[in-house]
């Protein structure tokens, strides 16, 4: 079975690897804000990313993109932005466990 320093080692290597975010409005992918990349003291690795589109517009997805420019998850949205200056906060929660089998 893991140890603790095993799934911390995952949660660290996690928030260390993420390189960038993305979201996608009409069907292209934009650079978005890594606001912040961390392990809670839960035991969460979390990935909040801003997006400012600058637009009204609606994004329809969020994705975030490894060192090796690599797509490590995906999530869909739809959120309608109405006025150019809002900003939308999204964030990604990886929670590792085990399973015994």
């Amino acid at each position: 079975m893991l140890q603790a320093a095993a799934f911390s080692d995952l949660r660290n290597y996690i928030v260390k690897r993420i390189y960038k975010a993305q979201y996608q409005r009409g069907g292209s992918w934009y650079d978005a804000a890594l606001v912040s990349k961390e392990v809670t003291n839960t035991g969460i690795a979390r990935i909040k990313v801003q997006i400012s589109p600058g637009v009204a517009t609606t994004i329809t997805g969020v994705r975030l993109i490894n060192m090796d420019n690599q797509v490590w998850a995906v999530k869909s949205v739809n959120v309608v932005i109405e006025t150019a200056d809002t900003n939308l906060l999204q964030w990604f929660d990886f929670e590792i466990t085990e399973e015994e089998s």
